[in-house]
């Protein structure tokens, strides 16, 4: 593993928060979907973006522009400058911004010895360098009453002069998915990249929506055994955690003509020769290379010939519940689905692995999407309970479809983006591709020699695949 360069030099820290008496203190009761994500990893991430001008031009032009528009942002996403709040058991934690009151945490930092020009590429890079371009998010701070007030989110955006810049994000998950994340991220670009000139005048996304938590009925105290798990388990450490040592992360690419490939090879294999998504082709071409990886020379696994593989996917379920109001594609806040999908390893690791993984993930994916989600969401536990106890439960973060690659703070459109979090629950992360093809791009953190190994299975799977 090469030096560690050293970290940014922070050069400011302050607290932005939305316009003074633009949105009122406000509480917002935390649903079932969200409850699940008390006990879970935070979630982290970095976007870096093309910046050909010097530090000093950086502070005096664009951060100030950044700031403001920020404070716009929040105006319309405000529990993203607010707390978690835990009261004591049994009282259960919620969403809290008090206005005059509340911030987020923006600091300003310069890089000082790390090369940009490595960090925007797909190849292996240290997690550890990785994680000095990530604010981190404060331990909570604890009432004489006992309450734990949490913040849900910082940000850190470190300049690397004359080269680019790195926006930093990191969240307590349990404030609203990737979907809800990804609407921020945009309409905070979109606000930057026009100036804030005229906010009237510009063509936004639709703001969020906050109002229907109370619609999100549970429909089987599902919420109440995420409760009794976090409680159990709650020691008051909900900060940002220390990187993993000698794992690095890396990004794989997959071209438009490569998924065609696979599409057209699964397509074939099948006896009803139905089609097959990219997202499912890609998925489960990956999770087969993914465990044939991490069970080589495993004495435990040649044991196993009957060992089952679990793969955990999630289907957004706004506008699918039947409620007598929907939930609509802007609600802030957490609304997917976990669902299990289970292959046994004779399958997943034979030679039709990819048709296996391919007609698994289908099936499942079919069924939650003709289920009543309502109905099926007490059993939900049951599966996850599964996928935990299993000796590689992989998961999925980030989707093609949340075009994270559409994000353009004025600079340009993104360099590189990175999921870092995916370090800490075994999970794909999943992109479009940066260049615009239609092709997709696949994340995974592992071990250097590990992800060395993935790195040639992939390559002899898709050489199988060429046409």
């Amino acid at each position: 593993m090469a030096h560690h360069p050293q970290p940014p030099r922070i050069i400011e820290t302050s607290h932005i928060s939305p316009p003074n008496g633009t949105v009122p203190s406000t509480t917002l009761p935390l649903t079932f979907f969200d409850a699940p994500w008390l006990t879970l990893p935070l979630g982290e991430s970095l976007f870096f973006f093309p910046y050909q001008n010097s530090t000093d031009h950086f502070l005096k032009d664009f951060v100030p522009n950044l700031k403001q528009s920020l404070s716009l942002t929040l105006q319309h996403f405000f529990p993203y400058a607010g707390n978690l709040i835990i009261p004591p058991r049994p009282d259960p934690p919620y969403l809290r911004y008090i206005d005059g009151e509340d911030s987020l945490i923006f600091t300003v930092a310069e890089s000082v010895g790390t090369d940009y020009d490595d960090l925007k590429t797909d190849s292996a890079k240290d997690i550890t360098v990785l994680h000095d371009l990530l604010p981190k998010l404060p331990p909570p701070h604890v009432s004489p009453e006992g309450i734990q007030i949490q913040p849900i989110m910082v940000i850190q955006v470190t300049i690397f002069s004359e080269r680019g810049i790195c926006i930093g994000n990191t969240s307590t998950h349990v404030a609203g998915d990737g979907v809800t994340f990804t609407h921020f991220m945009k309409y905070w670009m979109s606000l930057t990249k026009s100036n804030v000139s005229d906010p009237a005048t510009l063509i936004l996304p639709s703001p969020p929506i906050h109002t229907c938590r109370d619609v999100i009925k549970d429909p089987g105290e599902v919420a109440a055994g995420h409760l009794e798990r976090f409680w159990s388990q709650n020691s008051g450490n909900h900060g940002s955690h220390d990187p993993t040592p000698n794992m690095v992360l890396a990004t794989f690419a997959m071209s438009r003509h490569q998924i065609d490939n696979l599409k057209n090879w699964v397509t074939e294999q099948s006896p009803n020769q139905s089609h097959v998504s990219t997202f499912v082709v890609t998925l489960a071409f990956t999770w087969m290379n993914l465990i044939k990886t991490l069970t080589k020379d495993d004495e435990t696994s040649a044991k196993e010939e009957d060992e089952v593989f679990h793969l955990m996917i999630n289907v957004d379920c706004r506008n699918r519940l039947k409620y007598t109001q929907p939930v609509p594609q802007t609600y802030f806040g957490n609304c997917m689905a976990p669902g299990i999908v289970s292959v046994n390893k004779h399958n997943l690791l034979g030679e039709k692995g990819v048709l296996a993984a391919s007609n698994a993930i289908t099936a499942r994916i079919k069924d939650m999407l003709s289920s009543n989600l309502l109905k099926t969401a007490p059993t939900w536990g049951q599966g996850v309970r599964k996928w935990v106890m299993s000796r590689f439960p992989i998961s999925i973060a980030g989707a093609p479809k949340l075009g994270f690659y559409e994000m353009d703070f004025g600079l340009g459109k993104p360099h590189k983006m990175e999921m870092v979090h995916i370090q800490t629950g075994g999970s794909i992360a999943f992109s479009e591709s940066k260049d615009g093809s239609n092709g997709v791009e696949i994340g995974l953190a592992l071990e250097k020699e590990k992800m060395d190994a993935f790195a040639s299975n992939l390559k002899q799977g898709i050489n199988k695949f060429e046409m």
